[in-house]
């Protein structure tokens, strides 16, 4: 209940994130310019937890420096409630709770607005993208999510850097998200501003079809981070960027030096890892307005031998006529498109957003009828009005709010039992999300300290598994000596991340490069909740090696 002495408090902090203020509503505020601003303040009031806000109606706002009683008479008031309802209903907002306070200057309408569940997003695409150092990445995702070509200096991925060491190095360091909506008539919704949150929760709201990008890092020494986007994401498609005039300047360089035409260490891992973990994927030739002719020639010869190799049919795409045979077949993961973009050109922008627009999501990734299971990738304990919040993407099945759920194991090989208290996706507060979907649960009744990266999250019915140690068939992508037992690499599963030992070699003494072999591995920290089929990643300084889980033991 709010009565005169905290509406004073009130009136001293002044507006915030989650407070406005108006002097009064009228018809004329359903006027479709003024409506749109109101739409997206109430929104924005509404978009993050505990998704409500406060709209108090007979307040005089002086230049939002100052603010004072103003009052309303009964028919004033009641015509304004009148408006804020309309205007709720376009934001997809409840007036949840409503008062009026009576003052020396008359009526104070004091109203509690709270974001109304969506049902569901109707379509989602998730897309990892990959490729090595200063390929482009956040340059092209930046421009295709705003729909304006780069200025040739790389402004458009000042989107997507966040953290102040990227910001001064212009490189990518963590894994950043960005997405682009579509309408039901195919047309796509750009923003301005891909931070901005009031504009981003309208795209959103007017999409059908919402592509997500996840944009990892291409540095070497971030190489974890990379795997993580590729294992842990579960996106259901990949793009791998190939720059154009420094991958052929590289692969001259390797056919002078050794004799053989071959695509840079990182990039042929790339493609490696995504087709190792059955990931349909594009590759982009980016940079194609610097590269010239016989440049484009030389690498997409090397690209083309490369996709053979790891068993992929290479298909080319440089007009829109090329893209519904691709689109027909791309989901089976066995072509792979290759398009030649540049993100200072619009034509090629549009090229590649249309081939986006296109992808099919009804393959397997997106299956509900299994169990529900998601991995978490990120923990937040701190925000207000929550206990624990945990993002990811759902792995399989689908998940409803207030589902009862198992969660671990913890470090001590507990499953944890909780309940989803509300689901959130793109901003929006959803009823439900399902395979392929993005996610941040507010998990209640669990305790929130014994939460990790990499947990399991699975429906009560489906028990989350303790694992200790764990046998899988692996090959050796790139290893400098020979591996033996007691061989200590990390090893990446979605995204789990922990040291392993290597227990057993079956029929081998040693492991090298090239060789295919049955091993055990035993985790060195505390058990993880994997899964026969499921793909991992050995890795530790300059050795990957990929695999499949075939055993799991407690």
């Amino acid at each position: 209940m709010t009565d005169a002495e905290e509406l004073a408090s009130i009136l001293k902090v002044g507006e915030t994130r989650n407070t406005e203020f108006k002097r009064v509503l009228t018809k004329a505020d359903l006027r479709l310019d003024r409506l749109r601003n109101l739409v997206a303040r109430i929104r924005y009031m509404t978009c993050e937890p505990p998704f409500e806000g406060r709209f108090l109606i007979g307040i005089e706002d002086l230049e939002g420096r100052e603010w004072k009683l103003y009052g309303l008479t009964e028919r004033s008031l009641r015509a304004a409630e009148e408006v804020l309802a309309e205007i709720c209903q376009e934001a997809e907002t409840a007036i949840v709770e409503k008062e009026r306070i009576q003052t020396v200057k008359g009526l104070i309408g004091v109203y509690l607005l709270s974001r109304i569940e969506a049902i569901e997003v109707k379509e989602t695409c998730s897309i990892n993208v990959a490729g090595r150092v200063n390929s482009g990445k956040s340059t092209l995702v930046g421009a295709l999510v705003t729909g304006i070509p780069d200025n040739g200096s790389g402004k458009t991925r000042s989107f997507l850097l966040k953290h102040p060491q990227e910001i001064t190095k212009g490189q990518t360091a963590d894994i950043h998200m960005a997405f682009m909506g579509f309408t039901a008539d195919g047309e796509c919704i750009h923003v301005d501003n891909p931070l901005g949150k009031e504009e981003c929760a309208l795209a959103l709201d007017k999409s059908t079809k919402i592509v997500t990008f996840f944009d990892a890092p291409g540095h070497e020494e971030f190489s974890k981070t990379m795997i993580r986007s590729i294992l842990g994401a579960d996106a259901q498609y990949g793009m791998i960027l190939v720059p154009g005039p420094d991958e052929a300047e590289l692969i001259l360089n390797e056919e002078t030096r050794t004799g053989i035409r071959r695509l840079d260490d990182i990039t042929r891992e790339h493609m490696i890892l995504m087709a190792g973990n059955g990931l349909p994927f594009i590759i982009a030739l980016s940079m194609a307005d610097r590269t010239t002719d016989a440049e484009t020639e030389l690498v997409l010869g090397v690209i083309r031998d490369t996709l053979k190799e790891i068993g992929r049919i290479p298909v080319n795409v440089r007009s829109g006529d090329e893209i519904p045979p691709v689109l027909r077949e791309i989901a089976h993961g066995t072509i792979v498109p290759i398009v030649p973009v540049a993100a200072v050109d619009i034509k090629s922008l549009q090229l590649l957003t249309e081939l986006l627009k296109g992808l099919p999501t009804n393959h397997s990734t997106t299956d509900i009828s299994q169990p529900a299971l998601a991995y978490v990738d990120k923990v937040y304990r701190g925000i207000r009005g929550t206990n624990v919040v945990v993002t990811g993407t759902v792995n399989q099945g689908l998940f409803k709010k207030g589902q009862s759920v198992s969660i671990g194991p913890d470090d001590d090989g507990r499953i944890l039992e909780g309940r989803l208290f509300s689901i959130e996706m793109f901003k929006n507060r959803v009823a439900s999300v399902r395979a392929g979907d993005l996610f941040g649960f507010d998990i209640k009744d669990v305790d929130k300290h014994r939460v990790r990266r990499g947990q399991l999250v699975a429906d009560s019915d489906t028990r989350c598994t303790s694992c200790r140690v764990f046998e899988a068939n692996i090959v050796v992508t790139r290893h400098p000596t020979k591996i033996c037992v007691g061989y200590t690499p990390v090893m990446q599963c979605h995204t789990i991340q922990q040291p392993v030992v290597l227990k057993l070699i079956y029929d081998n003494d040693f492991l090298a490069v090239g060789d295919f072999a049955r091993v055990r591995l035993q985790f060195m920290l505390h058990p993880e909740s994997v899964r026969v089929g499921d793909k991992i990643v050995l890795r530790e300084a300059n050795t990957r090696a990929i695999g499949t889980i075939v055993e799991t033991s407690g």
